[in-house]
C-alpha cells in the first residue's frame, strides 16, 4: 500500500486502482447510525492524479477531501462522496463542473476551492448548502446564464479573473465577506441583493468615479480600494453612503498620492465621517480627531476671513 504513497511523492503518475485510496484516509469518527467506526478525511494532495475513478469510492464516507496540486480535469467521480462538506480542488485543471451545477450531488458541501484551474466560465452552482467558495485565478470573464446568486454563501472568493463588472455578485442575503481583487472592474455599480456584506476587497481594478448613488450595502464595513484610480475627495466622500463603513483603504490611489501627510489626510476624512475607525491601515486616535478639529476650524477661520475680505470689496 505505502508503495503508491511513495511513487506518488518521486513525481510519478499515481493512477487510482482498488486499495491505493485507502492509506491517504485519516481520522476516525463515529458513523452516523452509531454502528462503527468510519474514517473522514481523505488527503490525496500533490500526488500527479490525472483522472478520478470509481475507485475514489473508496473513500465515500469522507467529509473531507484534499485534492489540490494534481493534474484533475474532471471531477464527476467525486458525485457518490455524498457526505462531502470540504472539498479541495485548487491547482488542477477541472475544465468539467456538471457536479457543482447538479441538484442532485453534493448536498451536503460547505467548503469548495476551485482556485486555479481551467474552466472557462463562472459556473451556475447549485450545492444548496455551500458558504464559502474560492473560484480565484481563473482568468474568468463570462458568467453562465444559470447563476441567479446563491441562498446560503458566505465568503466568496474571486481573485486575479477578469471581471469588469459586478453583474455576477447578486443575490446572495448571507454573503458576508467579497473578494475581488486584481480585476477589471471600473465602477461599484452592478450589484443587489447583499444585504448582509460586511467586507469588500478590490484591491488593483479599475475603479474612478465613484457614483452619486451608490446601490446599497447596509452592513459594509471594510471597504479596500488600494491600487485603484480614486482622483480625488470629492469622489472619495461619495464612498460614506455605505452608512456602516468603519474601515476604508484607498492607499496607492491618486487621492492618496496628492496629499503630502498623512495626517492631514486621515483628518479630512474625519470631518466628513467622524465615525470612522481606521482609515488606509491608520487606527483612528483621540489624537487623530483633535487634529480634525483644529482643521475644520481653520478652514472655518479661513472662509470667514475671505467672506469678510469680499463684503468689504463689496462696499467700496
Amino acid at each position: 500500500k505505502f508503495k503508491n504513497r511513495a511513487m506518488a511523492d518521486q513525481g510519478e503518475k499515481l493512477v487510482l486502482k482498488p486499495g491505493v485510496v485507502v492509506p491517504f484516509l485519516s481520522n476516525i469518527a463515529m458513523s452516523q447510525d452509531g454502528e462503527s467506526f468510519q474514517f473522514i478525511e481523505l488527503d490525496m494532495s500533490n500526488k500527479n492524479i490525472e483522472q478520478l475513478n470509481k475507485t475514489i469510492e473508496e473513500a465515500k464516507e469522507v467529509y473531507i477531501c484534499k485534492l489540490s496540486q494534481n493534474n484533475i480535469a474532471d471531477p464527476s467521480a467525486l458525485k457518490e462522496l455524498q457526505n462531502l462538506v470540504h472539498l479541495d480542488l485548487s491547482k488542477n485543471k477541472v475544465k468539467n463542473i456538471n457536479i457543482f451545477v447538479n441538484d442532485e450531488t453534493l448536498v451536503n458541501l460547505k467548503y469548495l476551492d476551485l482556485s486555479s484551474n481551467k474552466f472557462p466560465e463562472f459556473p451556475a452552482f447549485k450545492l444548496p448548502k455551500l458558504e464559502y467558495l474560492d473560484v480565484s485565478f481563473n482568468k474568468l470573464e463570462k458568467v453562465n446564464e444559470g447563476w441567479q446568486g446563491h441562498p446560503t454563501l458566505k465568503v466568496l472568493k474571486s481573485v486575479d479573473n477578469k471581471f469588469k463588472n459586478f453583474n455576477a455578485f447578486k443575490n446572495m442575503p448571507k454573503l458576508q465577506e467579497l473578494y475581488l481583487a486584481n480585476n477589471n472592474l471600473t465602477q461599484l455599480t452592478g450589484y443587489e441583493g447583499l444585504p448582509g456584506l460586511k467586507v469588500l476587497h478590490l484591491r488593483r481594478n479599475k475603479i474612478e468615479k465613484i457614483e452619486d448613488e451608490l446601490p446599497e450595502l447596509p452592513a459594509l464595513e471594510y471597504l479596500n480600494l488600494r491600487s485603484n484610480k480614486v482622483p480625488d475627495l470629492e469622489n472619495l466622500f461619495k464612498l460614506f453612503q455605505y452608512a456602516a463603513l468603519r474601515d476604508l483603504s484607498v492607499m496607492n490611489c491618486p487621492v492618496e498620492l496628492g496629499f503630502s501627510s498623512m495626517n492631514l489626510f486621515v483628518a479630512e476624512v474625519l470631518i466628513k465621517n467622524p465615525t470612522i475607525k481606521r482609515f488606509c491601515k491608520v487606527e483612528v486616535t483621540d489624537a487623530n480627531k483633535l487634529e480634525a478639529v483644529f482643521l475644520a476650524q481653520h478652514k472655518w477661520n479661513k472662509a470667514e476671513e475671505e467672506r469678510k475680505r469680499l463684503e468689504a470689496e463689496e462696499k467700496q
